[in-house]
C-alpha cells in the first residue's frame, strides 16, 4: 500500500537508437509498457511525418478487418468462432512474437485486399442471384394464376377506327365500390365462347383479344391500386387479383412480403400507356404472359427449372462463403493483433525526432525509477534483434521547472477500482497525497452507515463473493455495459456488504427485525407503562436504565417503544456530525501532509494551521461537546436536564461570554467558548492575507537579485562598449557562470500577477469558511439516508409481509412474501444501494477531497506506450 500514497518516482529520459534498428527497438519497448513517448515534432502535421504512409496503410487493413468481422458476425455460428478465438491486442504468446517486416506488411495487405474483394464479388454475385430467384418465384406465380384468367379472356367482335371496344365495365360488380362513379353508357360487344380466341360466329370481321398486363403487387397496395385505376381509366379496364399464399421475397429489398397476382384488361393505346405508368408508380412488377396455352406451358416449365438450377448455385455459393469466412475467423485475431501492433509502433515512430546525422533517432519520454535497467535492456535486445553493430544510448535528462512528471500508482485489481473512483474526480499531481489509500475504508464505511442492515448487507456481499469466485472465467469474457460495471466493483461491492454487515449489527436489524441475541436488558412491569432496566427495577416508576447495558448495538426493545425513531435519530445525527468533521480534518491534515513533501511553508503556516484551527475552534468543539454529553450519566443524583447542543453552538456565536445554566455543561464554559470564537475570527484573516503579500514579497526579491547577477557578470552595456573589469575580456570565472547559464535548459517564469493571486486567496478562503459550515451540514445525509433506510424496510416489512401473515390465508401470504422480496431487491437492494452509494461519492469527492486534493493543478495520468491497451472495434 506503501506505493498508493503517492506517485512512483518518475524520470525524464533520452534515448539514441540507430534508424535500422528503429522498429525493433519500439516493438520491444511496447511489450516492457513502462515508458511513455512524449511527442518531439508537435509542430509538425501528422501527414507529413516519416511514418505517416505506414500508418495510413495500417488503418487500411484495419478498416478491411473490419469489414471482414462484420460480415462474419452476421452468421451466428461464426460469431461464436470469432468471439472464442479472438484475444485481446497483446497476450502472453504475442510476448515472444517480432514485428511485421515491410514486405510482411504488404504482404498481408494484398491478402486481405485479396479477400475482401472475394467476399464482395460472392455477395454481389449471391444478390444477382437472389433477385433472379425472387423473379422467377414471381413469374412462376403468375404464371400459375394468369393462364387460367387469359385462357378465359373475352374477345371483341368488331373493331372500330377508335379502338376496341371494352367487354365489361370494371373488375368491380355494380355494388361494389366504384359502382357510383361507373358512367352510364351502353356498348355493344358480343362474346364469343371462352376459350375460343381464334374462333368466329356469324360473318364480320375476326374477332380480337383485348390487351391485358400481368404481374404482381403488394397486396396491402391492391384497393388503392384498383382505386387509381379506375378513375385514370373512367373503368375501362377489367382487372383480376388473387392473392398468393406464401410470402415471396422481394427482389429489390430482399424482404418477404404478401403479394398478389394481378391480371389487367384494357384497351387502347392511351390508356395502356396510363396503366403502364400505375403500376410502375406502385412497384408493381410486370410479367409478360403469352396468350398461346402451349408457350405457357414451357415458360412454366423453364421458369421452375431455372428456379432449381438457381437454388443449387445458391446452396453452393453459401457453402463456399461459410467455408472462406470460418477461415477468415481463424485468422482474424493474429492479423488484427498484427496490424493493430503496427500501426502502434509506426504512430510512437511519428514521434521521434532525427539526430543531426540523418542516422540516430531519438526518443523522449517518462519512465518509472524503478524500471530504467528494464528500458536499458529493451534498447539492447531491440539492437541484436536488428543486427546492428552502433549501441543505443539511454540518457537521463534534467527535469526544469515548468516540466510536471506524469502520476503513476502501481495498481491491483483490488486497488483499481478505488483509483478510479478518484480520478473520476481528477488525476492527482507529481507526488500529491493519494485519496484512493483512504477510500478503501472511508467509502465502504460510510456508505455502510447509510445502508447498515444485516440481511441486505448479507445479500450485496454474497453477490458479489459470487463475483470474485467467478473471476477467471469472467476476466476474459465480454461482457455488457451494466454487467461490466458491476463486476469490475466487485471487491468494492464486497467490502460495501461487509461494512453493512458491521452497522447493521451495530443498529440491531435484520431486514428491519431486530435480533436478541444477548436478551434485553429492559423489562415492562405492571407498576408502570414505561420500561426499567432488569438489574435496575426497583422503583418501576422511577424508569432508570440498566446498569449493564446491551453487549454490542441497540438493544431490540428500542424497535418496539415509542421513542425509538426520537432515540434512532439522536444518535444517527450526532454519529453523522462525528464522522464527518472527522473526515474533513483528516482532509485539512493531508494538505499538511502535501505541504511538507512538497517543502510549501507558506501552505503549511498560512493554510493548514488557520484552516485545522478554525475547523476544530467551531465544528471540532461540537465533536468534543457531542463525546461529553454522551460521556454524562444524566440519569444520576442531582444531574439536571441534558442540554441542547445546537443551543450551545448557535449562543457560542450570538452571544459570546453568557452561558445560561440549562446549557451548561462543564465548568468554565464562558471563557472557553470566547476563546474559540476569537480563534476562529483570527483565522479567517489569517488565511486570506499573509500568503499573497509573503509572495509578493519574494517574486520582488527574486527578481531583484536576478537583475544584480546579470549586473554583476558584466552583461550591462556600458561595460560591454568600454571593454573594462568585466567587459570583452571578462575573467575566468564570469566565463564559466556565462556557460553554465547557457548550457541550463531553459525554465519557463511564469508571469507574476498580484491581483489574481490576491483574488485566488480571498475565494479559497471564502470557500473554506462556509465550506465548513455546507459540508458539515451536508454529512447528515448520513443520518437521512440511514432513517429513510430503515423506515422504508419497516413498512415493507409490516405492510406486505405481516399484514398478509395476519390475514391467515396461505394465497395471501404467498403473494405477500414475493411482494415484499421483490420490494426488498427493487427499492432496496437496487435503487437504495445506488442512491446510498452517490452520496458517498458526492462526500469523498466534495466535502473530504477538496481539502487537498487538485488544490494548485490537476495532474496528468502515466500512459505509457504498451499492447495491452491496444483495442480493436468491429
Amino acid at each position: 500500500m506503501g506505493s498508493l500514497t503517492r506517485s512512483e518516482d518518475m524520470v525524464l529520459l533520452r534515448l539514441y537508437f540507430p534508424k535500422t534498428a528503429a522498429h525493433a527497438t519500439m516493438d520491444e519497448l511496447g511489450k516492457l509498457g513502462v515508458f511513455q513517448i512524449e511527442d518531439l515534432n508537435t509542430e509538425t502535421s501528422m501527414f507529413q511525418r516519416a511514418f505517416s504512409d505506414e500508418v495510413k496503410l495500417c488503418d487500411e487493413m484495419l478498416r478491411k478487418l473490419r469489414f471482414l468481422c462484420k460480415e462474419i458476425e452476421l452468421d451466428p455460428a461464426l460469431k461464436r468462432v470469432l468471439s472464442n478465438e479472438m484475444e485481446p491486442a497483446y497476450s502472453a504468446q504475442a510476448a515472444h512474437t517480432g514485428p511485421l517486416e515491410s514486405k510482411d506488411l504488404i504482404a498481408l495487405d494484398q491478402k486481405l485486399s485479396q479477400h475482401e474483394q472475394t467476399v464482395r464479388e460472392i455477395q454481389t454475385n449471391k444478390q444477382v442471384l437472389t433477385f433472379q430467384q425472387a423473379s422467377m418465384k414471381e413469374l412462376k406465380a403468375v404464371l400459375e394464376v394468369a393462364s387460367g384468367i387469359i385462357s378465359n379472356a373475352p374477345v371483341l367482335e368488331t373493331v372500330s377506327a377508335y379502338g376496341a371496344l371494352r367487354t365489361e365495365s370494371s373488375g368491380t360488380d355494380e355494388g361494389g365500390l366504384y359502382a357510383s362513379e361507373a358512367p352510364q353508357r351502353q356498348v355493344t360487344e358480343r362474346l364469343l365462347r371462352p376459350g375460343s380466341i381464334q374462333g368466329q360466329i356469324g360473318p364480320g370481321p375476326a374477332p380480337v383479344l383485348l390487351d391485358y398486363y400481368t404481374g404482381v403487387i403488394e397486396t396491402a397496395k391492391v384497393p388503392a391500386f384498383q382505386r387509381i385505376l379506375f378513375r385514370s381509366t373512367r373503368g375501362n379496364f377489367h382487372g383480376r387479383f388473387v392473392e398468393i399464399e406464401e410470402p415471396l421475397t422481394d427482389p429489390e429489398t430482399g424482404i418477404a412480403k404478401q403479394k398478389s397476382v394481378f391480371v389487367i384488361f384494357l384497351t387502347g393505346a392511351q390508356i395502356k400507356d396510363k396503366v403502364s405508368r400505375i403500376c410502375s408508380a406502385f412497384n408493381a412488377t410486370k410479367y409478360p404472359v403469352s396468350n398461346d396455352p402451349e408457350l405457357q406451358k414451357q415458360a412454366y416449365a423453364e421458369c421452375s427449372s431455372r428456379i432449381d438450377d438457381l437454388q443449387i448455385v445458391l446452396d453452393q455459393t453459401d457453402r463456399n462463403t461459410d467455408d472462406l469466412l470460418r477461415f477468415l475467423a481463424r485468422k482474424m485475431p493474429a492479423w488484427t493483433q498484427a496490424v493493430l501492433r503496427e500501426k502502434a509502433v509506426h504512430h510512437n515512430l511519428n514521434m521521434l525526432n532525427l539526430d543531426t546525422s540523418q542516422k540516430l533517432l531519438i526518443a523522449e519520454g517518462w519512465c518509472p525509477a524503478a524500471d530504467v535497467e528494464k528500458v536499458n535492456d529493451a534498447l539492447e535486445i531491440g539492437r541484436q534483434r536488428s543486427r546492428v553493430d552502433v549501441s543505443s544510448v539511454l540518457e537521463y535528462r534534467a527535469m526544469s521547472g515548468h516540466v510536471h512528471p506524469p502520476t503513476y500508482f502501481k495498481l491491483n485489481k483490488f486497488t483499481r477500482v478505488f483509483q478510479g473512483i478518484v480520478e473520476s474526480y481528477g488525476v492527482a499531481s507529481y507526488k500529491e497525497m493519494n485519496p484512493a489509500i483512504f477510500a478503501t475504508i472511508t467509502f465502504p464505511f460510510l456508505f455502510a452507515v447509510m445502508f447498515g442492515d444485516i440481511g441486505h448487507g448479507s445479500i450485496m456481499a454474497l453477490v458479489a463473493y459470487m463475483l470474485v469466485r467467478m473471476e477467471p472465467k469472467m476476466m476474459g469474457k465480454k461482457l455488457d455495459e451494466m454487467t461490466e460495471m458491476i463486476f469490475d466493483g466487485r471487491y468494492i461491492i464486497l467490502l460495501m456488504g461487509i461494512f453493512s454487515i458491521f452497522t447493521g449489527a451495530i443498529y440491531n436489524e435484520f431486514f428491519a427485525i431486530p435480533l436478541d441475541i444477548f436478551g434485553s436488558r429492559w423489562k415492562y412491569t405492571s407498576l408502570s407503562t414505561m420500561a426499567c432496566g432488569i438489574d435496575n427495577c426497583a422503583h418501576p416508576a422511577a424508569v432508570l436504565p440498566p446498569l449493564k447495558p446491551y453487549p454490542f448495538g441497540f438493544d431490540p426493545i428500542w424497535k418496539s417503544s415509542q421513542t425509538a425513531l426520537l432515540f434512532f435519530n439522536s444518535y444517527k445525527m450526532k454519529l453523522s456530525i462525528v464522522l464527518g468533521v472527522s473526515q474533513m480534518v483528516m482532509g485539512i491534515t493531508c494538505s499538511y501532509l502535501n505541504a511538507a513533501h512538497m517543502k510549501e511553508p507558506l501552505d503549511i503556516y498560512y493554510v493548514f494551521i488557520p484552516q485545522m484551527i478554525f475547523m476544530n475552534a467551531t465544528f471540532g468543539y461540537l465533536v468534543v461537546l457531542i463525546f461529553l454529553k454522551w460521556s454524562i450519566d444524566w440519569n444520576a443524583p442531582g444531574a439536571g436536564p441534558a442540554p441542547d447542543l445546537k443551543g450551545i453552538l448557535i449562543g457560542m456565536f450570538m452571544s459570546p461570554g453568557n452561558v445560561p445554566p440549562e446549557l451548561q455543561l462543564y465548568p468554565g464554559q464562558a471563557i472557553v467558548q470566547v476563546v474559540l470564537l476569537i480563534l476562529a475570527l483570527v483565522a479567517v484573516p489569517w488565511m486570506l492575507l499573509p500568503k499573497p503579500l509573503l509572495l509578493k514579497r519574494r517574486h520582488e526579491q527574486h527578481s531583484a537579485k536576478k537583475y544584480k547577477l546579470v549586473s554583476d557578470n558584466g552583461f550591462s552595456e556600458e561595460s560591454a562598449l568600454l571593454g573594462g573589469k568585466n567587459g570583452a575580456s571578462g575573467s575566468a570565472g564570469s566565463a564559466k557562470e556565462t556557460s553554465a547559464l547557457a548550457a541550463a535548459p531553459e525554465e519557463h517564469e511564469e508571469e507574476f500577477d498580484f491581483s489574481e493571486i490576491f483574488v485566488g486567496q480571498m475565494i479559497h478562503t471564502i470557500e473554506f469558511v462556509l465550506g465548513a459550515v455546507s459540508n458539515t451540514a451536508s454529512y447528515l445525509r448520513l443520518w437521512a439516508l440511514s432513517l429513510a433506510h430503515a423506515e422504508l424496510s419497516d413498512v415493507f416489512l409490516e405492510k406486505l409481509l405481516f399484514m398478509t401473515i395476519g390475514t391467515g390465508s396461505v394465497v395471501a401470504i404467498i403473494i405477500g412474501f414475493f411482494l415484499w422480496l421483490g420490494s426488498t431487491i427493487g427499492v432496496l437492494m437496487l435503487m437504495e444501494s445506488l442512491s446510498a452509494f452517490l452520496h458517498t461519492l458526492r462526500l469523498h469527492w466534495v466535502e473530504f477531497q477538496n481539502k487537498f486534493y487538485n488544490l494548485h493543478d490537476s495532474g496528468s495520468k502515466f500512459s505509457p506506450f504498451t499492447y495491452e491497451t491496444l483495442e480493436f472495434s468491429t
